[in-house]
């Protein structure tokens, strides 16, 4: 009985993750275009209204089999990913941080402007100020109630991410004559430091540089605009997840 509690539970906690995966999407993709939250999504190329069980996060993909029911045009796997996604960590870190509901409200509403913020950087290049403005007095809240150690480690971590990000542009701009890094990036760092804290987001950095690098080697030319928030996304949450083993681990070495 006990395990059946657990499997309805965490199903139940996957399901709301997809369904708030699909609103971030809608938020991520119309907030920028300053188009409206309110009514039915659409297809973007002929305007159709998309039906009840089309609206439902991943099966209404796979029931249109990737494209729109009425011009056919080819719907973008970023939709069901990023729902995947979102449902996966919803649930991922209800497990991980052990029924600390202030802790788990904060990675949620981490993950829902990474969500959000990440779909904007694909589709339009840009972090729009508004997501951050939102977010930022919610997230630094409840770090404070709920501190990784002392109250004031996640300012620390804030003022570290933005100032590292804000170094790294001045170089790019001094070495290479352009911009390096967004202005949307480098006040992103700013939360994820709040998030994780001074220890965590070095590694954080590390991170999401590495993944970043890896996709520009290997999947990816050279020439072309890269969006950066997806690698930024990835490699904080895995510094969330495994970030403190690290450090125990690194300590040991050293002892």
């Amino acid at each position: 009985m006990e395990i059946l509690i657990y499997v309805l539970l965490y199903t139940y906690i996957f399901v709301i993750g997809l369904f708030f995966g699909s609103f971030f999407n809608v938020v991520g993709i119309r907030v920028p275009l300053k188009e409206s939250l309110m009514g039915r999504s659409h297809c973007p190329n002929c305007s159709k209204t998309l039906g009840a069980l089309e609206l439902f996060p991943i099966v209404g993909y796979l029931i249109l089999k990737g494209k729109c029911k009425k011009c056919n045009t080819k719907i973008s796997i970023k939709y069901p990913l990023m729902e995947f996604i979102t449902g996966v960590l919803f649930l991922s870190s209800f497990v991980f941080v052990q029924y600390d509901m202030i802790e788990y409200i904060l990675i949620v509403l981490f993950i829902s402007l990474m969500v959000i913020v990440t779909v904007s950087d694909m589709y339009y290049q840009t972090i729009p100020n508004l997501f951050l403005i939102i977010f930022l007095p919610l997230i630094f809240a409840l770090r404070i109630l709920s501190p990784i150690e002392m109250w004031y480690d996640g300012i620390i971590g804030g003022v570290i991410g933005f100032g590292f990000m804000y170094l790294i542009a001045l170089y790019g701009r001094f070495r290479y004559k352009q911009d390096a890094l967004g202005g949307g990036d480098i006040k992103l760092y700013f939360i994820i430091g709040v998030v994780l804290g001074y220890q965590l987001v070095i590694i954080s950095l590390f991170f999401s540089a590495l993944f970043g690098l890896i996709y520009s080697m290997i999947i990816r030319k050279k020439e072309g605009y890269l969006p950066f928030v997806p690698f930024i996304f990835a490699g904080s949450m895995l510094t969330y997840f495994v970030g403190s083993g690290i450090i125990e681990w690194y300590v040991s070495i050293l002892n």
